[in-house]
C-alpha cells in the first residue's frame, strides 16, 4: 500500500471539518473516499467537482463533504473527500438517501466520475475523549497529521500511553483553543493511530515556544517520569508517517446554518 493510501486509512482525514460542539454530542465516525483524477483531465476534474458539490447541497445531502489534497510525498495528484461526524446507523439512512436519490449518483458520474480513477474508500473512529476540539474548526486549512502504526501486541499500551499523555494536557493547561488536536484509528486496521493538527496558516506550525515534553517535566515533576511515559509511548510503535492536507472550499459542500 502506498503512503499516502496508508495514511488514508488510518484516519489521516480525521477532524476536516467544521465540528459541532462537543457537548452536542457528534458520532464518531467520518467517511473518506480518495482517487486521482485521470491524466489530462485534471482541470475537467475539479470543474465537475466544484459542480458537484453544489448539486449535492442543493439535492439535499444529509452529509457535508469536502475535498483535501496532499502538501508532502510523491502522490500529490490524490484527491480526497471525506464526511464527518456519526454514527454507523447514519451509514444506513445515508446509503437509503443515495439510493432514493440516484439522479445525484448520475450527476457524479457525469461531471466527476469520467475524469477520476483509482478510488479508495475509507472508515475511521474519532477518540473525542482523548481530544481537544473545542471551538470552530472551519477557520482551519492546513492540516498536519502523524500516522502511528502500532506493534503487534502493543495497541493496549499504545492506548494507555495516549490517554495519559492527552488527559495530562487536557487537565493541565496544554490544551486551548490555540492548540487543537484529534485522535482516531483505522476501521479497517486498528493498528493504525493517527493525531491531526489544524492551522489557518502554514506558518503557524512553529508558533509553539513551549515543548511538550517540558510542560510533561513541570506537571509530572521530574525528567525521569515524564521519558517514562513517552518511551511507553514510543516502545509501542513500529513507525511513523507525516502528512500535510489543505483543505479546498471551493470544491467542498457548504455545511447547513
Amino acid at each position: 500500500m502506498s503512503k499516502t493510501r496508508m495514511l488514508l486509512s488510518s484516519a489521516v482525514l480525521t477532524l476536516m471539518i467544521s465540528l459541532p460542539a462537543l457537548a452536542d454530542t457528534p458520532g464518531k465516525l467520518a467517511e473518506s473516499w480518495s482517487m486521482v483524477p485521470k491524466a489530462g483531465q485534471r482541470a475537467q476534474f475539479f470543474e465537475g467537482l466544484k459542480e458537484h458539490m453544489a448539486f449535492r447541497s442543493e439535492a439535499g445531502d444529509p452529509f457535508v463533504w469536502e475535498t483535501y489534497t496532499p502538501m508532502l510525498g510523491d502522490e500529490l495528484n490524490t484527491v480526497v473527500v471525506r464526511a464527518c461526524c456519526f454514527d454507523w446507523a447514519d451509514v444506513d439512512a445515508y446509503r437509503e438517501w443515495s439510493e432514493n436519490n440516484a439522479e445525484v449518483n448520475a450527476h457524479w458520474q457525469e461531471h466527476v466520475g469520467q475524469y477520476a480513477d483509482d478510488y479508495g474508500h475509507y472508515f475511521t473512529r474519532l477518540n473525542w475523549s482523548d481530544s481537544n476540539v473545542g471551538g470552530d474548526w472551519s477557520g482551519y486549512r492546513y492540516f498536519a497529521v502523524t500516522e502511528f502504526e502500532t506493534k503487534a501486541g502493543m495497541a493496549g499500551q499504545f492506548d494507555a500511553a495516549r490517554e495519559a499523555l492527552s488527559q495530562i494536557a487536557i487537565n493541565n493547561g496544554w490544551a486551548n483553543e490555540e492548540r487543537p488536536w484529534v485522535w482516531s484509528s483505522s476501521i479497517a486496521n486498528p493498528g493504525n493511530e493517527s493525531i491531526v493538527v489544524p492551522h489557518k496558516r502554514l506558518g503557524d506550525m512553529d508558533r509553539d515556544e513551549q515543548s511538550f515534553f517540558n510542560f510533561l517535566v513541570k506537571v509530572m515533576g521530574s525528567e525521569k517520569a515524564a521519558e517514562e511515559l513517552l518511551g511507553r509511548f514510543g516502545n509501542a510503535i513500529a513507525g511513523q508517517e507525516f502528512q500535510i492536507w489543505e483543505r479546498h472550499a471551493d470544491y467542498s459542500m457548504k455545511a447547513a446554518d
